[in-house]
């Protein structure tokens, strides 16, 4: 019975921690856009994310995507990349979604992070490659890859299957 105890309680637990994490992440995430995009019009400030190790340190990144007429045009939306800190790393235009990310421990890593794989409005798949310091900030000068690579990857910043936050 004691032994039962512990499990169910050590289940609550983690499933409290984790909720708590995912919250705490978003609360992050929205404290940054507020204090970096806060003149963003009322209709442009939602967002949707995804947390990611790109460089297989066992800390995520995370990858935001901002919606709405002040970040997306015809070419794409906006998308942000804040590190482990919650800091901007990169800011990429005209990224279309979903986006996908190499596989961190294989040959799809340049420089120590994962590549990122964006499909161009044209059809074509871009390659953005870690440069030492960000990756680049517009995929439609990138290096174009075969889209096989994408075969089987998860999609990350998918807005038809993620839920729309705001700040």
């Amino acid at each position: 019975m004691k032994k039962s105890f512990i499990t169910v309680f050590g289940f609550f637990l983690g499933t409290t921690i984790g909720f708590a994490q995912t919250k705490s992440v978003s609360d992050a995430i929205i404290s940054f856009l507020k204090t970096n995009y806060d003149n963003a019009s009322e209709t442009s400030r939602h967002f949707i994310y995804n947390a990611v190790d790109l460089n297989n340190d066992g800390k995520d990144e995370y990858l935001v995507e901002l919606i709405g007429g002040d970040w997306c045009g015809s070419g794409g939306c906006t998308v942000l990349i804040l590190d482990k800190n919650f800091k901007l790393n990169t800011r990429m235009t005209v990224v279309n979604d979903p986006i996908y990310v190499g596989d961190t421990g294989g040959k799809e890593v340049t420089k120590g992070y994962a590549n990122i794989y964006i499909q161009n409005r044209d059809g074509s798949l871009a390659k953005m490659t870690w440069n030492g310091k960000k990756y680049p900030s517009n995929p439609t000068v990138a290096p174009k890859v075969d889209k096989k690579i994408i075969a089987g990857k998860f999609k990350f910043l998918n807005i038809a299957k993620q839920k729309q936050l705001a700040f």
